[in-house]
């Protein structure tokens, strides 16, 4: 189980494991960024081969949604439900030059048809001395299915005009829940009835 961070440690994680292959040959010098709503709407600035990250939506896994985890000690026999995140991303190929089909296809050949990332991979790009990931934590990062009309009007409310993009899914980011307060022994209070004398 992760924390909040872990959303900005699999974007990471998958920025550092698209560049292990930025010397393949024929890839040029490919570099890879995450990018912001911000950055998305400026357009590449210069002339520099990369491929852009860009998450695009944070949805719940509806298959995730009743898992529960084992009680915490303190905590009684709470139950403790799971927050599975599915990321949307888009894989841009981020060029100012007619590249960009390269760049992209350069990206998908490495992601094939299915990736996994386990703790090895996301640990260390999550702050904090404690991630909360467990060594069976791990993510998938698959092509998304997208009708070419729900692409493009994705497409019509980001910042920017259209790119050469792929639609792709990182699940499950399966999250804590926040620690629960403890509660303590109840107390009962006696009021009063009626008129005093």
């Amino acid at each position: 189980m992760a924390s909040f961070t872990a959303v900005s440690g699999v974007l990471e994680a998958l920025k550092s494991y698209l560049e292990q292959y930025k010397d393949l040959p024929g890839a040029g010098s490919v570099s890879v960024e995450i990018l912001s709503s911000e950055g998305l709407k400026a357009g590449p600035v210069d002339a520099t081969n990369k491929v852009g990250i860009y998450l695009h939506r944070i949805s719940i896994d509806p298959f995730g949604r009743n898992r529960h985890l084992p009680a915490k000690p303190g905590l009684g026999n709470q139950p403790r439900k799971e927050l599975p995140l599915n990321l949307h991303i888009l894989l841009i190929g981020w060029s100012k030059t007619s590249f960009e089909h390269i760049l992209l296809a350069w990206a998908m050949q490495i992601l094939g048809s299915g990736t996994e990332l386990d703790v090895s991979d996301i640990e260390d790009h999550i702050s904090g001395d404690s991630s909360g990931w467990q060594d069976q934590d791990r993510v998938q990062i698959l092509p998304e299915d997208m009708s070419s009309e729900d692409f493009m009007r994705m497409w019509d409310s980001l910042p920017h005009d259209y790119i050469l993009s792929a639609p792709y899914i990182i699940k499950t980011l399966r999250l804590e829940p926040l620690t629960e307060q403890v509660i303590g022994p109840v107390q009962t209070i006696v009021l009063p009835i009626g008129e005093p004398e």
